[in-house]
C-alpha cells in the first residue's frame, strides 16, 4: 500500500518564527492601544475626558482626527466651529473657514479604522488601531529587508522587535501620528528595490515617493535618495572600449509617470480645502487666537475673513535653519528630555552594524545611510527639534527603523560573541522598559526649555523625562484602552506594565539565548 508523506503539511521554522513575531507584536499593541469606548461627536470631543485626560492629549492627534471626523461625518474639508475648537492650535483659516494645518493623507488612511470602530461603538479606538496595523507591517518589512541584506532570520526578528518596543516608535504606534506611515512608505520602497530589478518595482517606488509628500512634507527629503537610486535603474552607464556608453530603458523611463496620481490627489485636496491647489497648509495663518471666542461672537466671520486674507511671510523652508544644527544634535542624541542615549540607546548598536556593513560591502548600505542622515540633519535644523510635548525624539522614528536593519546585521556578524550579545540584551531590556512605560501612559512630556515657565505657572515641580511617565503609572493611571475598559478593577497599572515588559523580555531574551546556543553548538 502506498504511503503518503505528510511532512510537507508541518509548518516550517521560518513560518513559525514569522507567525510568532506577528502574534506577539499584535497582542502587545492591542493591549497598549490608547483609547476610550464610545463614538465622540463635535461637542464631546472638547471635554477633558477625550482631551487632556483622554486619548487626544496633544494637538497633532486632535488635528488629524478633526480632519478625518469632518470628512466622514460632515462630508466637508472645512471644520464646523466645535471641531475647529477641538483642533486648536493646529487649525488654519482659509476664505473665512477653519481648515486643517496638517498634510491630509494620514486622515484618509485612518478612515476605515474609524468606520469599523464606530460600528462597534469605539470610533477613536478603531482610528488609532490603524496606526498599530501599520506599525506591525513595519516590523514585517524590517525583517524581510534585513534578511535580504544578509542578516540571519533570528537576528532580523530580534532587530524588528527592538525597533517596535525598544524605541519611541512604540509610543507612536498606539496613537494617531504620521511617523509609522512615513516609515512604512520608506521601507516599502526599499523592499521593492531589493525584491526586483523589473519595472514593477520602480512603479511602486515612484508612486510611494510621491504619496509620501501629502502624508508629511519633510518626507520629500527622505524619499529623495530613494528616487535617485531608482532613477539609476532607468539610466545606466557602461565603459566600452574606453568610451562611456549610456543606456536608457524606454519602458522603465515611463515609470515615474505614476507620480502624477498622488500629486493630483494632493492638488485636489488643497483646492477643496484652501481654494488653491498650490497652497501648503503650513503657510496658512493660524486661527489659534480666535477659536476661544468662536461661539456666540457676531464678529467672528468678519475677523476670520480678515485673517484669512492677510499676508504671511513664512514659507515651509524657513522652518529649517542651519544655525539650529548643533542644538538639534544635542536634543536628539544627548538631552535628557529627548536624547537617544536616554530613550533608545539600543539603536546605537546599529551604528556598529553600519560600519561592519560598509566593510563587507552590503548592498544599499550607502542608500540606507543617506536616509538616516537626511532624517537627522533635517530635524536638527528644525526650529522645534523637541517635537513639541513628546516622548523621546519622535522625529527620528524612520532613522530608528533603518538603524534596526543594521542591528540585525550587527547581531549576525557577532552571533558567536557572548560578550556582545549579553551587552546588547541588557541595553535592549532597558530600552524596552523605558518605551513600554511611555506607550501605556503619555506622550505629553514637556521639553526642558519649558519647565521653568511651567513651574512658575503651576507652583509645582515639573518633570521633563520619562520620570513623569513613571509617576503617572505609580498613581494608577494608564491610557491603554484594554486596561481602562477591562482590567482596571483586577490589576494595578504597575502590574499591567510588568506583564507587558516581562512578556517582551521573555520573547527577546529567549530568542537571543537560542540564537547564541544555535550558533555555538559543538564548540
Amino acid at each position: 500500500m502506498r504511503k503518503f508523506n505528510l511532512r510537507f503539511l508541518l509548518p516550517t521554522k521560518k513560518f513559525l518564527m514569522l507567525s510568532s513575531l506577528v502574534i506577539l507584536c499584535g497582542l502587545i499593541l492591542s493591549l497598549s492601544l490608547r483609547g476610550l469606548p464610545g463614538n465622540p461627536n463635535g461637542e464631546t470631543l472638547n471635554s477633558s475626558v477625550w482631551q487632556g485626560d483622554g486619548p487626544f492629549e496633544l494637538s497633532p492627534e486632535r488635528g488629524r482626527f478633526a480632519l478625518l471626523y469632518t470628512l466622514v461625518e460632515n462630508h466637508s474639508f472645512q471644520f464646523p466651529d466645535a471641531i475647529g475648537k477641538f483642533a486648536i492650535p493646529d487649525v488654519a483659516v482659509s476664505k473665512g473657514k477653519y481648515v486643517s494645518l496638517f498634510a491630509p493623507l494620514l486622515s484618509f488612511v485612518a478612515i476605515p479604522g474609524y468606520v469599523i470602530g464606530k460600528y462597534f461603538g469605539a470610533s477613536q479606538v478603531g482610528t488609532f488601531a490603524m496606526i498599530s496595523v501599520v506599525a506591525l507591517l513595519n516590523v514585517i518589512l524590517l525583517r524581510l529587508i534585513a534578511i535580504r541584506l544578509g542578516a540571519d532570520s533570528i537576528a532580523a526578528t530580534i532587530a524588528s522587535l527592538v525597533f517596535l518596543f525598544g524605541t519611541p516608535a512604540f509610543s507612536y504606534a498606539v496613537t494617531l501620528y504620521q511617523h509609522h506611515l512615513s516609515t512604512f512608505l520608506i521601507l516599502l520602497s526599499i523592499y521593492a528595490l531589493l525584491k526586483s530589478n523589473k519595472a514593477w518595482s520602480l512603479i511602486v517606488v515612484f508612486f510611494v515617493c510621491a504619496l509620501a509628500i501629502p502624508l508629511d512634507y519633510p518626507n520629500l527629503f527622505f524619499m529623495f535618495p530613494i528616487s535617485i537610486f531608482a532613477l539609476g535603474r532607468i539610466i545606466s552607464f557602461e565603459s566600452i572600449k574606453s568610451k562611456l556608453s549610456v543606456r536608457i530603458n524606454l519602458f522603465k523611463l515611463l515609470t515615474p509617470l505614476v507620480m502624477i496620481l498622488p500629486i493630483l490627489f494632493f492638488l485636489w485636496f488643497n483646492q477643496a480645502s484652501y481654494g488653491n491647489p498650490f497652497q501648503l497648509s503650513g503657510t496658512l495663518p493660524s486661527a489659534r487666537h480666535l477659536l476661544d471666542n468662536v461661539s456666540g461672537n457676531p464678529n467672528t466671520s468678519t475677523q476670520l475673513q480678515a485673517l484669512s486674507t492677510s499676508n504671511r511671510s513664512d514659507t515651509a523652508l524657513k522652518f529649517f535653519q542651519t544655525r539650529y544644527l548643533l542644538n538639534g544634535f544635542y536634543i536628539h542624541f544627548v538631552s535628557p528630555d529627548r536624547g537617544v542615549i536616554y530613550y533608545a540607546p539600543v539603536v546605537l548598536f546599529g551604528i556598529i552594524g553600519f560600519f561592519l556593513s560598509l566593510r563587507k560591502n552590503v548592498q544599499m548600505t550607502p542608500l540606507l545611510a543617506s536616509i538616516v542622515g537626511a532624517n537627522i540633519l533635517l530635524y536638527s535644523m528644525w526650529g522645534d527639534p523637541y517635537g513639541g510635548w513628546a516622548f523621546g525624539s519622535r522625529y527620528l522614528i524612520p532613522a530608528y527603523a533603518i538603524l534596526s536593519i543594521f542591528i540585525a546585521l550587527f547581531l549576525t556578524y557577532w552571533r558567536k560573541s557572548v560578550m556582545f550579545l549579553a551587552g546588547f540584551l541588557l541595553v535592549a531590556f532597558y530600552s524596552i522598559a523605558v518605551n513600554t512605560l511611555g506607550a501605556i501612559t503619555t506622550n505629553a512630556i514637556p521639553p526642558q526649555v519649558e519647565v521653568l515657565n511651567l513651574e512658575k505657572l503651576s507652583g509645582l515641580v515639573q518633570k521633563y523625562t520619562y520620570a513623569k511617565n513613571w509617576d503617572i503609572l505609580v498613581a494608577g493611571h494608564s491610557k491603554s484602552f484594554v486596561y481602562q475598559t477591562f482590567l482596571k478593577n483586577y490589576l494595578s497599572a504597575i502590574q499591567f506594565y510588568q506583564i507587558l515588559i516581562v512578556s517582551i523580555f521573555i520573547f527577546v531574551g529567549g530568542l537571543i539565548s537560542y540564537y547564541y546556543a544555535h550558533n555555538n553548538k559543538g564548540e
